[in-house]
């Protein structure tokens, strides 16, 4: 009997946690059960620069099936506005996603379509039948100014019967962007494709203080290289992010908001000095709020 009793524990301890995002940004090892669907809206709001007034919401629109209990493959379609006025350092409109051939000395607006990206999940061990959970995550994206692909390891720990989660991941994305309208003194700019790389640590606790309620706190360090490297040498820039998110779930659906802060940045550059505000990188890179995130999700 207690087998019967160990194994139900088990099964309701992982429809709990089925699909959903407990984290804003960070990712956990949890997978929507086989041929099961997920539909997830997550509206984000990259908000702030180093002054004027500068907002750009992300649209993500994504399709989440579960192929077995282990692997999971979502299609993401990606929509942006933009409104931008005076953000920079130098008090110009320039930086990030604007386009190259746009004027600095007028407020730029738009709203696009941003591109396609395809995810692709497998779980290795789960948290509630291992010592831990351990998931390898695979992410090609298809953009109008930019594609890529992103390679992550997530690892989860659960304690006190899963009341309190926590979850690290660490991520490499090589991209190839359209350069902005953000140039030097004297330079003119072209809109060449610039290859990039990023690596990033992501951490992640979030605690259960009430049925279908949880609160957390998320942190990234995210690092940026030039060309299709991770020497020192070719380092741009390391900058720090934390902040606080709530999690609900209900039977039919769920929310999950979380706001990140910029708290500190170094620049490895000349040209990513000159983004330098306080101690906040602006320029092609970040926000101050990078940013708010609203994640709201429907499993059938």
């Amino acid at each position: 009997m207690k087998y019967v009793s160990l194994l139900m524990f088990l099964l309701l301890s992982v429809s709990a946690h089925a699909g959903e995002p407990l984290f804003g940004y960070v990712y956990t090892t949890d997978t929507t059960p086989a041929k099961h669907w997920e539909i997830e809206q997550w509206i984000t709001d990259r908000e702030g620069q180093a002054q004027g007034y500068f907002h750009h919401f992300h649209f993500n629109t994504e399709f989440e099936y579960g192929v077995t209990d282990n692997f999971q493959v979502a299609v993401y379609a990606n929509l942006m506005y933009d409104k931008d006025s005076g953000n920079s350092v130098q008090g110009k409109t320039e930086g990030i996603e604007i386009p190259y051939d746009h004027d600095p000395n007028k407020p730029y607006e738009a709203f696009r379509f941003d591109g396609t990206s395809i995810e692709l999940l497998y779980r290795v061990m789960s948290p509630y039948t291992d010592p831990l959970g351990l998931a390898f995550y695979v992410e090609p994206e298809f953009g109008t100014r930019e594609a890529g692909l992103e390679l992550k390891a997530i690892v989860q720990k659960d304690f006190f019967d899963d009341q309190l989660v926590l979850a690290a991941n660490t991520w490499i994305e090589f991209e190839y962007e359209q350069a902005s309208n953000l140039v030097g003194p004297g330079e003119v700019p072209t809109g060449d494709m610039d290859k990039a790389t990023m690596a990033e640590l992501d951490l992640g606790a979030s605690y259960r203080f009430a049925s279908n309620w949880f609160v957390g706190l998320e942190f990234r360090n995210h690092n940026e290289f030039k060309g299709f490297s991770l020497s020192h040498a070719a380092q741009d820039h390391t900058a720090f992010f934390l902040g606080p998110n709530i999690h609900y779930a209900a039977q039919k659906w769920f929310f999950t908001l979380s706001a990140l802060r910029q708290i500190g940045a170094v620049a490895y550059t000349d040209d990513q000095r000159d983004q330098m505000k306080g101690n906040m990188l602006y320029g092609d890179e970040h926000t101050t709020w990078d940013g708010i995130r609203l994640k709201v999700g429907w499993p059938l």
